[in-house]
């Protein structure tokens, strides 16, 4: 399971304090300087803070056996599994059928080691082709691949010689290739898959579960090898060539990520590290105002008056943030705080039109309606350039509602003639209304005779009242 902070509910958490048992993100943990790396220390009880890694958090590998399964029909993969099936069609019989087999299969290494590498670090994501090209295991990634052929081709050879004493050597290969790849792995190293020590304790750090990764490792490759021996049988000799050879590289790849998957796992009792690049990124610890950091620990313990007063004072500031707001707009909304929302509304509403948020005002005036029907702003202003906002959005019944009743509000505001144009106009063309449209220019026509907007007043008036006139 992923564990997520303790107060910050959807951060994973990278710390667990073992004496509180809670776990905590980056962000409030603090990072103090150690004698050789960063110490973290727990808010709570002061103490030293263990790193969770991605086994922490790992689903045991047999409940994704299905992804393993899946992962060669990536794109890459499945274009090494196409040119794994045509390479013994173009190169016929003979040596050069071997020669060009050992080639594919090389390659397939290649892309298979750094899926490896991927999964060791905790990710069964598809591999790109820029993070294949980029991998600098060409050493490590080939020297494998060497080493299959070379087994290969000796269990093969003895298989021809002997059926019984090829299958037996078969099988041990089978069941011991994981081990050998997690030595690999492990120690950097193509000596440690001839080490007996090496592969020992690749086995023992395991565990007893390694039974169940050796079985997984000879059935795939038996299931395989029976669907080969059944095309062979029916097929020409290129034919079942290619069937085999893109079954093999099938088995590969899959094994590969099978055992990277197992480095990431018990990467503790295997003494593993993940090569540097492997897996996803490391995650950066949010830069978050410390007064936003004590807010959020203070709604987690419930503490909800500190919190809206750290909040609402970080919204009075200078250069408050949109989620400052939208954060401190929740909090009221959670708290039931109506006459902190009805103070809030105002700043809130003329910071999102600020920044083109026009969107996200309209969502905000229609969660404000729910709660307090008939609500419409104090300021003005913010009435006019939220009509304005509505109505490019479409929603001109909304941008009506802000402007009714402003002569009441506001009788000396300087947009008035503006603001009840505006309205009319929406009355008329576009909610059908004509005759309270009607009613608003009559109101302006007899108040504003005297005002720059006066001659857009009277043909507005002609206008309507054209509408009204029987046809």
């Amino acid at each position: 399971m992923t564990h997520y902070c303790k107060y910050h509910v959807l951060e994973e958490a990278d710390w667990h304090c073992p004496q509180c048992r809670v776990e905590f993100c980056p962000t409030c943990s603090p990072d103090l300087p150690g004698q050789e790396s960063p110490v973290h220390y727990c808010p709570l009880c002061a103490g030293e803070l263990k790193r969770l890694s991605a086994a922490d958090s790992a689903a045991p590998f047999w409940q994704r056996l299905t992804d393993f399964l899946r992962y060669p029909f990536s794109p890459p993969g499945f274009a090494l599994l196409l040119l794994a099936f045509v390479a013994p069609l173009i190169a016929g019989a003979g040596m050069a059928a071997y020669i060009a087999g050992a080639i594919v299969l090389l390659l397939v290494s290649k892309y298979a080691w750094t899926a490896l590498e991927q999964a060791s670090g905790g990710e069964i994501e598809a591999l790109g082709m820029d993070k294949l090209v980029a991998a600098d295991n060409n050493e490590l990634a080939i020297g494998t691949g060497v080493v299959l052929v070379v087994l290969c081709a000796l269990t093969g050879f003895l298989y021809l010689k002997t059926a019984v004493y090829g299958s037996a050597l078969a099988l041990v290969f089978l069941m011991l290739l994981p081990a050998l790849l997690v030595a690999i792995a492990t120690n950097r190293s193509i000596g440690s898959a001839l080490n007996a020590e090496g592969i020992k304790a690749a086995v023992l750090g395991i565990g007893p579960v390694y039974a169940i990764v050796a079985l997984f490792s000879a059935g795939l490759f038996a299931a395989l090898q029976s669907l080969v021996s059944i095309f062979a049988d029916i097929l020409p000799v290129a034919w079942g060539n290619a069937i085999a050879l893109t079954a093999y590289s099938y088995f590969v790849i899959v094994l590969f990520v099978f055992c990277g998957y197992l480095l990431m796992q018990y990467q503790e009792a295997l003494g593993f590290t993940a090569a540097a690049g492997s897996g996803k990124a490391k995650r950066v610890a949010r830069k978050v105002d410390p007064a936003v950091i004590i807010m959020e620990m203070a709604l987690k313990e419930g503490n909800y008056s500190r919190a809206s007063g750290i909040l609402r004072k970080e919204c009075e500031k200078k250069g408050a943030t949109i989620a400052a707001h939208e954060r401190y707009h929740r909090l009221l909304l959670a708290l039931g705080d109506e006459q902190g929302l009805r103070d809030h509304a105002f700043t809130y509403f003329r910071m999102l039109l600020e920044s083109a948020r026009d969107t996200q005002a309209l969502s905000l005036m229609r969660d404000y309606l729910q709660r307090f029907p008939g609500f419409r702003p104090e300021d003005p202003d913010l009435c006019y350039d939220l009509a304005v906002a509505f109505e490019r959005l479409g929603d001109y019944k909304l941008a009506v509602h802000v402007l009714n009743g402003m002569h009441k509000d506001s009788p000396h505001y300087a947009r008035l003639p503006e603001a009840y144009l505006l309205a009319a106009r929406l009355l008329a063309d576009k909610l059908a209304l004509p005759q309270k449209a009607l009613a608003l220019v009559q109101f302006l026509e007899g108040r504003f005779k005297t005002h720059k907007s006066y001659p857009e007043i009277q043909q507005a008036l002609r206008e309507i009242s054209a509408q009204l006139r029987p046809a």
